[in-house]
């Protein structure tokens, strides 16, 4: 095995868990191909306030280190590729190349992307040129492909879950989780036989609708900056309980924003669950029957278990999910082929291999 060093750049999960689900993945895949004493984990340029507030560029007087690491290649991961992108790496990227150290992306994706911002990051990438860019959906490797010295139509690297993660059993009813904190939780319930309701599914057998009101369903349908702030907002007022019990499955509720801690908005119902840590959201969805959320990754790694899901907001992080062949999580519960998913991870990493 090469004698390869690579530090890897994470954070962010307590403003967003998912963040740590393909996070862990990351680093469990580098350290595979790599081994363990050749694999650094480091803390993200911070661009996040401490308390309130969000700023996309690192602060004057914050110490910047990643650029003076003592490795061959530093990683970034996940939906980097911003309109903040160049505000928040481009010196310290700059800096790396002039000591003859490249940047590596693993389970790329796009956040909001001004046309303005994307040729600025391609002209910057001409430059500067990424060694290995991976994707985890195919706008992403369209856009990056011509872009990096070695480029893959990979997958995100949540999906590889179930190698890093050992679930245990959760000695309770079957129920389903509910992950629902960038816009309102739907009532959910089995249908009557009268029911007039469009929005329906059916799981195992059973056929269940989904109500709300139509003005907010309008509103919170497709998560934003907005919605993100109107969920805090309403928080304020008194809600109305909601069964603890859809059919015959116990109901979970998982919010992935431990930051800002916010109680009145995360213990709203009975069987909420919040952390700083990724663990117990992996133990939940492993146990899941089914997972309906508006987060894209609780989807994802609810169904890297083996596990129903079903993503009840419009996002253009979906694509992710669509690359592992999970076009029909809008309409109905879904399942991944686990087969298949398996055989595109270990054909990412032979790839990966031949490039260290």
């Amino acid at each position: 095995m090469k004698n390869i060093k690579v530090a890897y750049c994470t954070g962010f999960w307590c403003t967003n868990i998912g963040n740590s689900f393909f996070s862990l993945g990351v680093e469990h895949v580098l350290k595979k191909i790599l081994g363990e004493t050749n694999v650094t984990i480091v803390s993200d340029n911070q661009s996040y306030t401490n308390s309130i507030g969000k700023r996309y560029y690192k602060h004057p007087k914050q110490l910047e280190y990643i650029s003076n690491l003592d490795v061959d290649y530093v990683v970034l991961a996940g939906p980097v590729i911003s309109k903040y992108f160049l505000k928040m790496w481009k010196d310290t990227i700059v800096e790396l190349y002039k000591k003859n150290k490249k940047i590596i992306l693993l389970s790329t994706g796009i956040m909001k992307l001004d046309d303005k911002s994307k040729n600025e990051i391609l002209s910057f990438f001409n430059e500067y040129t990424p060694y290995i860019m991976v994707s985890r959906d195919r706008k992403t490797y369209e856009l990056l492909k011509d872009y990096a010295e070695n480029s893959y139509d990979g997958i995100c690297f949540s999906m590889f879950v179930n190698d890093y993660y050992n679930p245990c059993k959760i000695n309770t009813n079957s129920y389903m989780t509910l992950n629902f904190d960038k816009m309102k939780e739907p009532i959910i319930k089995l249908s009557e036989s009268n029911s007039t309701y469009n929005k329906t599914f059916v799981f195992n057998n059973k056929k269940y609708e989904i109500v709300h009101s139509k003005l907010f369903n309008k509103i919170t349908s497709k998560t934003d900056r907005f919605t993100d702030a109107l969920i805090y907002m309403l928080s304020i007022f008194p809600s109305k309980k909601i069964n603890s019990k859809i059919g015959i499955y116990d109901v979970v509720r998982t919010d992935h924003r431990f930051h800002p801690h916010y109680r009145s908005k995360i213990y709203k119902q009975l069987n909420s669950f919040c952390a700083d840590l990724p663990y117990g959201y992996l133990n939940i969805y492993a146990n899941s029957e089914l997972t309906i959320s508006d987060r894209v990754h609780a989807c994802a790694v609810a169904m890297a278990f083996g596990n129903s899901a079903f993503l009840l907001s419009k996002t253009n992080r979906s694509g992710l999910l669509e690359r592992v062949g999970a076009d029909s999580i809008y309409d109905k519960p879904t399942k991944l082929d686990l087969k298949y998913v398996s055989n595109e991870k270990q054909k990412m990493i032979d790839w990966l291999k031949e490039r260290f």
